[in-house]
């Protein structure tokens, strides 16, 4: 990492990274502690899966006295009914289980691991401007170590995350393409849900999503929550069922049948899609620098082994 000159500039830089971190530890010490909240029993008034365009399923349930819906994990779906009691904290007017907690927490980490990576980066190379810092070689090697080993960390943190990503979604795209696999239904559409994000700038994202009640070969019962394309889900805006596909080793694991390309082409062109996009050209740019840092190393070998 290079030094950071001592700046009005890179000091305030310094210091927003300072404010961004210690205010995110507040907020996580004060909202993500699976103690902070008052523990209840809530009744489980609807459950359902929930696949998404790209991933994999996930388990949801609406218990009473809740304003959102809660994360269960697939074995605890399966053993609970509608009628139960299921035990989680309340904090405000939402209600909380242990995977909601878990969820915030892996959410929360790489964004802890990059806030604090920039608060010892721009603190690291300010302070190696300092003459101090200059003058003492073993302080500055001590110094250069944990940046280093910091600098690893996030770029581990990077690589990680969203090769999991890529993965999930490469394996969502080949399980949808598998049609051996599959067993088509007739599904009832029972509800659906159209949610608008709008940033302060004016932009805009929406999610559309159905709500499907399917059986499987044996008649047995399912009820999942389906992101859709804008296109189907005004397609069947005003219908009471739609041909919709499940895994044979997994029936929580759906597929809507599409008929045209105006239906697939807004899977391809959205945040998500982009993100995806924007990390594989990242790791493109990282390794091509990785590789000309290498090809540099060896040139000045090279020329010393020609005057031998």
């Amino acid at each position: 990492m290079k030094d950071i000159p001592i700046t009005f500039k890179n000091v305030a830089t310094f210091m927003m990274f300072v404010v961004m971190a210690a205010g995110f530890t507040t907020h996580y010490i004060y909202n993500i502690n699976i103690f902070e909240g008052e523990p209840v029993e809530e009744i489980i008034e609807q459950k359902y899966s929930k696949k998404g365009l790209y991933l994999y399923p996930r388990f949801e349930i609406v218990v009473s006295n809740s304003d959102q819906p809660s994360r269960v994990t697939k074995e605890q779906f399966e053993s609970i009914q509608i009628g139960d009691q299921i035990s989680g904290i309340r904090r405000g007017e939402t209600f909380l289980t242990i995977k909601d907690n878990q969820f915030e927490k892996r959410v929360s980490n790489p964004i802890f691991i990059f806030l604090y990576f920039g608060v010892f980066a721009y603190g690291g190379g300010l302070l190696r401007e300092i003459k101090f810092i200059k003058g003492n070689q073993t302080l500055l090697n001590l110094l250069n170590r944990i940046l280093r080993m910091l600098k690893a960390i996030v770029l581990a943190t990077y690589i990680s995350i969203g090769a999991y990503f890529v993965t999930m979604t490469a394996t969502n795209a080949f399980n949808k393409l598998n049609k051996i696999n599959q067993t088509e239904v007739i599904a009832t559409l029972l509800d659906r849900d159209l949610l608008e994000i709008r940033t302060q700038r004016g932009a805009s994202y929406t999610t559309y999503e159905l709500f499907l009640g399917y059986q499987d070969q044996e008649g047995n019962d399912y009820v999942t929550k389906k992101a859709v394309t804008r296109p189907t889900y005004y397609k069947y805006a005003f219908k009471e069922s739609m041909p919709l596909t499940y895994r044979n080793n997994n029936m929580y694991d759906t597929f809507v049948s599409v008929e045209g390309t105006d239906e697939v082409l807004p899977a391809y062109f959205n945040l998500y899609t982009i993100f995806m996009g924007l990390y594989i050209f990242s790791l493109l740019i990282m390794f091509k620098a990785w590789r000309n840092k290498k090809n540099n190393k060896k040139e000045p070998e090279n020329i010393v082994d020609q005057h031998r």
